[in-house]
């Protein structure tokens, strides 16, 4: 095989006049190749190099195959920069840059089912909107009740639990002022629409003797359904400004949570009859069968939401009749041993209270804690039982159906 000696400096040190460089020497002039550089460069770089003290090695292992030439291998960002400066050359593949918000907006406007859907809603929002103002119009006091009464609801109902949390430092002049304006509302509300009639819709007695459209029986529900959220606020707000020796605060949670309950299944059972109404008579002759069938299949649906306000509605009235207590009255030795503070109200303990957990409060102080969460304040080990509604709090949710 063809063995290409390649001379080496090594760290033997020999004269150039040794024996031993002068058989190097002429071992590596006769395996050099015929193509190879010329002798007399390497026998002038070795003669320049023995003239420095060093000697020679011959390496004999065999020639490797000559490596190709890399490629031209250019990084993404040289070729960005290339296609910016103008540069030739083909660019190489490389991530595609995300597309803008025109870019997207003119492919989609180029799509031809894309655009048709376009110009269609652009067509009919304008009549749309143009129908919804005249409706507003012909039913502006009918709105405008309904937005009086919803500010009013969300006014009254911050203002009763954050004086439901004060507990005996709520501020009589905040509740004498919700008071008023809810009074003021309702009042004000039935005396705009006298003419309606709608007052009796309060105490389930309908107030119309002849049928009528599906959307007068919707304002006439929202509408006794917010004055009967403002009827719940006002008995909360009544029960908050009580004195402590007629009902002691750590109860109060639970009198919130029943006439929450008790609310929500008057408002619960308050459609009913709106809506039988207006499917019952909604046709006459061969239609009377298909009334039926829709009065049936409303009451089908009614009737899951009705048994479940009225479980919720005997739990709580269970909470309200039994007395129910967190914990027991610790010793002299526990409460000494935890110190002489509540760790709530940071004040000396009035009534402590031990938990399951051994953690010791006020017991007004635990009784407000429970009335919004359910785990022990120190140690988070549940104690309580859901605590819904017994801040004072009354539902956003409008019963419609």
């Amino acid at each position: 095989m063809g063995l290409t000696p390649l001379i080496e400096q090594s760290s033997l040190h020999a004269q150039p006049s040794s024996p031993l460089w002068h058989q190097a020497q002429q071992l590596h002039e006769h395996a050099r190749p015929a193509g190879s550089p010329s002798i007399a460069s390497s026998s002038s770089a070795g003669e320049i190099n023995a003239g420095a003290g060093s000697s020679y090695v011959i390496n004999m292992e065999p020639e490797a195959s000559p490596t190709p030439p890399l490629p031209n291998i250019r990084s993404s960002t040289e070729v960005v920069n290339s296609a910016a400066s103008g540069g030739g050359g083909a660019p190489q593949p490389g991530p595609t840059s995300p597309e803008t918000a025109t870019e997207t907006e003119e492919r989609l406007t180029t799509t031809p089912e894309i655009r048709a859907v376009l110009m269609l809603v652009d067509k009919y929002v304008t009549f749309v909107l143009i129908l919804l103002l005249k409706l507003a119009f012909d039913h502006r006091v009918g709105v405008l009740v309904i937005i009086g009464l919803f500010i009013t609801f969300c006014h009254a109902n911050s203002v009763i639990k954050r004086e439901v949390g004060k507990q005996a430092k709520r501020q009589l002049s905040s509740l004498m002022l919700v008071v008023t304006n809810l009074c003021t509302c309702i009042c004000f509300v039935y005396f705009l629409l006298a003419e309606k009639g709608l007052a009796y819709a309060l105490i389930l007695v309908p107030p119309y003797t002849q049928p009528i459209g599906g959307l007068e029986v919707v304002w006439i529900v929202v509408v006794t359904d917010f004055v009967l959220k403002l009827i719940t606020i006002l008995v909360k707000g009544v029960i908050l400004a009580l004195p402590a020796c007629l009902s002691a605060f750590p109860r109060r949670g639970r009198y919130y949570l029943f006439v929450e309950n008790c609310s929500q299944l008057y408002r619960s059972v308050m459609p009913m009859q709106h809506w039988l109404y207006y499917f019952s008579e909604s046709y006459t002759g061969t239609g009377k069968m298909f009334s039926m069938v829709l009065s049936g299949a409303y009451l089908l649906c009614k009737c899951t939401d009705v048994v479940s306000k009225t479980r919720a509605w005997k739990r709580g009235l269970v909470q309200v009749l039994s007395n129910v207590n967190y914990g027991h009255p610790p010793t002299a030795e526990q409460t000494k041993a935890v110190g002489d503070s509540c760790p709530i109200c940071q004040d000396d303990f009035k009534r402590p209270t031990m938990l399951a957990c051994n953690h010791i409060f006020c017991e007004e102080c635990v009784s407000v804690w429970f009335d919004r969460e359910r785990t022990c304040p120190m140690c988070r080990a549940q104690i309580a039982d859901d605590p819904t509604w017994r801040d004072g709090s009354t539902t956003f949710l409008i019963q419609v159906f």
